[in-house]
């Protein structure tokens, strides 16, 4: 038996299938799409410090046999953030094994006949990887184990038969290194590697009796742990798929089972090489009934050579698919790609699903919420079996503002906010005076007081960016209001009237005026009316009087109060 170090492993099986022309639809249950266990056995205990599984028979235990449908939670993994629900089709998976620890071990296992017939017939199963790998020994560590029996002749399916075990090699091997953190006395790093396939190989098994069996087990120290998820596809589908094509389409792709090294297509023969690589892609597509074959090598030490074979089918159905070329979101928001108006004008009775690839291989696990600019790809099935793959490029972008503190200015001097940062063309922008942007700069082109102000801008897409810009404008000094200490009302034309001068950025309200007895002599509301120096149309008395100046400074738009003494003369 092969061994291979990577870790416990998130797995779903697609359906078991021959590796010819004909195709054969899988034992029953074997999905869990009943939402039970039926067809299954279960069974739990521990491992010792040697490595060795003790396990019995036992009816599904919650946490360590465990039913998943859409509704489970979390639906996403916390430390490989991939979807606990296999994506790859079906409405259940199974949570084998937990993130507690203590020897435990599990396992689950189902009995099936292969077909009659069936001389080439294969498993694929997509796998993800959640393990904690302390400093142990390869026996002692965590593990999950893939194991398959020919029952009918009692022997072990080497080929057939995987061992996972963590290691300190796992990030050469596509593993990453999970940053959720672990509150633990035993800590160790956790690793985790997205969906992959891989496959069991059943060829010259047919009307024999397999077992299959799947265990997952914590270190034998007991401080560490690793899990796994599993289903299983039940559809009765071709190991080669995009076989089929209708008669609009314009191209087609054939597409072999993932999960090997290389693949190399041929006219049935073997005379031809025609393709090399999992997606054969053909436009035209081919006259009905071409066939062609494709070897299939496994990765060095990873499963065994298959040859798969397939033909292609024309049919007369209607087909249209069409996508939006271009959908725009927002950064918190993102894009729909599941809502009905991204295929507007497609054919009904469509089966769609989502992709990161051209080729369909690599799923999409959250189209409901794109929140990264890139390329999608969006797939559909109609009923019988024509496949086209459209692409849909995302567009996420708010208005991009970069803003650029003007230099400091001294008033009456006024700096522009528009003038502040890079515009856009397909976005609007308004000007405010504070962070939840409620109140309106009202001349935002002339900007008089230092402070921080707000730059809103909002693209056609309706996503919004605020951006700060720090304004410095130097004050004024303030207004110096003056006034003679003397004056003569004797109408020689020299000196006849009281009046102030008010220089700098101040405004006149009123001046009073009041005789030494506190009697109001005097006053006016416009600086344009002089005192004449009378009081009630009779000359004032010779004397000191005073007067009492009130205005405003139009800068800070505050009171401004000024009093002094006049002296009187004839």
């Amino acid at each position: 038996m092969k061994i291979f170090y990577v870790a416990l492993v998130l797995f779903c099986f697609s359906c078991l299938r021959a590796n010819a022309q004909e195709s054969y639809c899988p034992p029953a249950n074997i999905g869990f799409e009943s939402g039970t266990f039926n067809g299954w056995s279960c069974d739990t205990g521990r491992i010792d410090e040697k490595g060795v599984l003790s396990l019995i028979a036992s009816q599904p235990v919650l946490g360590r046999q465990t039913l998943i449908d859409q509704n489970y939670y979390p639906q996403i993994d916390p430390f490989g953030k991939f979807p606990t629900l296999c994506p790859y089709g079906g409405g259940h998976s199974v949570k084998l094994g937990n993130q507690d620890t203590g020897r435990r071990a599990e396992s689950i296992s189902y009995i099936f006949n292969v077909p009659a017939g069936a001389n080439k017939y294969s498993i694929t199963f997509y796998y993800a990887v959640v393990i904690q790998n302390p400093p142990h020994l390869n026996y002692q560590q965590p593990r999950f184990t893939v194991k398959t029996y020919n029952l009918t002749d009692n022997t072990f399916i080497t080929c057939s038969s995987f061992d996972f075990i963590a290691s300190d090699t796992l990030s050469q091997s596509g593993f990453k290194h999970s940053d959720t953190t672990l509150n633990t006395r035993t800590p160790a790093p956790v690793y985790y590697k997205d969906w992959a396939p891989a496959t069991i190989n059943l060829e010259g098994c047919a009307g024999k009796q397999v077992k299959l069996e799947f265990a997952t087990n914590d270190c034998t120290k007991g401080g560490h742990f690793g899990y796994a998820y599993l289903d299983v596809a039940e559809d009765c589908a071709s190991p080669i798929t995009g076989n089929s094509y209708c008669s609009t389409q314009t191209s087609m792709a054939l597409t072999a089972p993932g999960g090997y090294g290389s693949y190399s297509w041929y006219t049935p023969d073997f005379s031809q090489l025609v393709h090399v690589g999992q997606v054969y892609n053909l436009s035209p597509p081919p006259a009905d009934g071409t066939k062609y074959a494709v070897i299939m090598q496994p990765y060095e030490g990873y499963g065994c050579t298959e040859t798969l074979y397939t033909t292609v089918y024309e049919n007369n159905a209607a087909f249209i698919f069409k996508t939006a070329d271009t959908l725009f979101g927002c950064e918190k928001t993102g894009v729909d790609l599941t809502e009905p108006a991204v295929t507007a004008g497609s054919s009904s009775d469509l089966q769609l699903s989502y992709f990161t690839d051209m080729y369909g291989l690599n799923y999409l696990y959250k189209p409901q919420k794109i929140l990264t600019s890139g390329t999608y790809y969006i797939k559909a099935v109609n009923r019988e079996g024509c496949i086209s793959v459209q692409p849909v490029h995302v567009v996420i972008a708010n208005p991009d503002i970069t803003v650029t503190d003007p230099p400091a200015v001294t008033y009456p001097v006024t700096l522009d906010l528009s003038l502040t940062f890079n515009h856009q063309n397909n976005a609007v922008y308004t000007y405010y005076k504070d962070e939840s942007i409620s109140s309106l700069v009202a001349d935002y082109q002339h900007v008089a007081h230092s402070g921080t102000y707000y730059i809103k801008g909002t693209n056609k897409s309706g996503c919004i960016t605020v951006k700060p810009v720090h304004i410095t404008v130097y004050p004024p000094p303030p207004p110096v209001v003056k006034a003679a200490n003397t004056f003569t009302p004797n109408n020689d034309g020299i000196n006849d009237y009281f009046s102030l001068t008010i220089t700098g950025f101040g405004s006149f309200s009123s001046l009073r005026i009041y005789n030494r007895y506190g009697q109001l002599t005097f006053e006016s509301k416009s600086q344009d009316i002089l005192w004449d120096g009378k009081f009630r149309g009779t000359p004032a008395a010779t004397g000191t009087y005073y007067w009492i100046f009130e205005g405003k400074n139009t800068y800070y738009n505050t009171k401004v109060t000024e009093s002094g003494s006049i002296t009187l003369l004839r």
